[in-house]
């Protein structure tokens, strides 16, 4: 099984070690270069949604598995615990722009706001 899992804290300076990882996922999928950077793209703005919301979040998690062709790109928030009011955000255009980059996505959120981002995509030929 070809499966990676990687839990960074939802602080901008760790997109560094997010987008690394998935420049390794991108290589071990033979993808191209143009590939990989719409995947780190996509990921960018997945982050960049989960981490820009009303409800603080402690940690972001990246699982990413490669299965019969197809990249599987999980990014999930740990929440940490409020009793604070949640107000919804917009998540349209974000989903638009990560659309843009991969072949499938999808949000999952609460009243809150989103806690998870999914997203698909094509591996290279062997």
């Amino acid at each position: 099984m070809n499966t990676m899992t990687l839990s960074i804290p939802a602080k901008p300076e760790w997109l560094l070690v997010l987008r690394s990882a998935l420049n390794g996922v991108g290589v071990v999928a033979k993808l191209s270069v143009d590939m990989i950077d719409d995947l780190r793209s996509a990921c960018d703005e997945a982050f960049n949604l989960l981490t820009h919301q009303s409800h603080l979040i402690q940690h972001i998690k990246l699982k990413c598995n490669i299965q019969d062709n197809i990249i599987s790109v999980h990014m999930s928030v740990e929440r940490a615990f409020s009793s604070q009011l949640c107000v919804p955000v917009d998540t349209e255009i974000a989903h638009l722009i990560i659309g843009s980059f991969v072949t499938n996505v999808h949000l999952e959120g609460d009243s809150c706001g989103i806690y998870s981002v999914q997203m698909k995509l094509p591996a290279g030929k062997d």
